[in-house]
């Protein structure tokens, strides 16, 4: 509990702080609007060639898309700095951290908010609304309660993914190399395309290596009815929650084992 007072206070400052800067703060949620719909051209211009990727028509990978955004918006205003860890090590920054009576990771992601991914959560809701009326569906409330769980599992699975791999830099003092090409890996391929397009190297890697496949695509077979995709596999289709809390667990591991082998830079 009180460590859950800790990090609501500093998001508050966090917050307060971010708003000072209004013009910003608006250009920057503008910006990833651009940058969004730019990537959703992209596939409109394939699909006027093409009618279908694999099977899937537009509708169907904006909605894709869309659900990976939104559980991705969630890790991008609250967690993001966990893609800096290494600048915090190497500058020293970390040393605060551990020297105040409180849990160094609570401090750490309450230090910052980052409002861009507040465009990437009202565009994300948005467009899967509209895709949701284009494609007809009508869910029942077991599918909507799925829904609703799959957003912060979809959020999980980033987070736990990309801290894992940050952790490195307590041992390294660098990480940002391989967390950054791993968030590109995903998010030009896994995350804008159906994962059947794929050879099965890829679809493995995504699947087992770097499961970002759970945070929209097996879910989304789910939602859309297209989980005979999955053949003998459709458990994959239910396997995101377990996933997220495999990777959460894993991830909690890895700060331990990173705060054991920290080493102060001295600066």
């Amino acid at each position: 509990m009180h460590s859950l007072q800790v990090y609501v206070t500093m998001v508050r400052a966090a917050i307060l702080s971010r708003l000072q800067y209004r013009a910003d703060f608006l250009m920057g949620i503008l910006g990833v609007f651009v940058l969004n719909a730019a990537s959703l051209g992209t596939t409109w211009v394939l699909l006027q060639r093409f009618n279908n990727l694999h099977g899937w028509t537009f509708w169907e990978i904006v909605f894709l898309y869309n659900l990976w955004l939104l559980g991705h918006s969630f890790r991008a205003i609250l967690f993001r700095q966990i893609n800096m860890l290494d600048d915090y090590i190497v500058q020293g920054t970390f040393d605060g951290f551990l020297t105040r009576p409180a849990s160094p990771f609570i401090q750490f992601i309450g230090r910052e908010v980052h409002y861009l991914g507040i465009g990437d959560l009202i565009l994300s809701s948005t467009m899967l609304g509209i895709a949701y009326h284009y494609l007809g569906l009508s869910w029942s409330p077991a599918l909507w309660a799925w829904f609703i769980l799959i957003v912060p599992a979809s959020t999980t699975v980033e987070v736990s993914i990309i801290l894992i791999m940050s952790t490195i830099s307590f041992k390294t003092g660098r990480s940002r190399a391989i967390v950054n090409a791993a968030t590109q890996f995903s998010f030009g391929l896994v995350q804008q395309y159906p994962l059947d397009m794929f050879n099965r190297g890829v679809r493995a890697i995504v699947t087992f290596v770097l499961p970002f496949a759970f945070m929209n695509y097996y879910p989304s077979l789910l939602l859309l009815g297209k989980w005979e995709k999955l053949g003998g596999y459709s458990w994959l289709a239910y396997a995101s929650p377990a996933v997220a809390l495999i990777l959460c667990i894993i991830a909690f591991f890895a700060w331990r084992w990173g705060i054991r082998h920290y080493q102060s830079t001295g600066s």
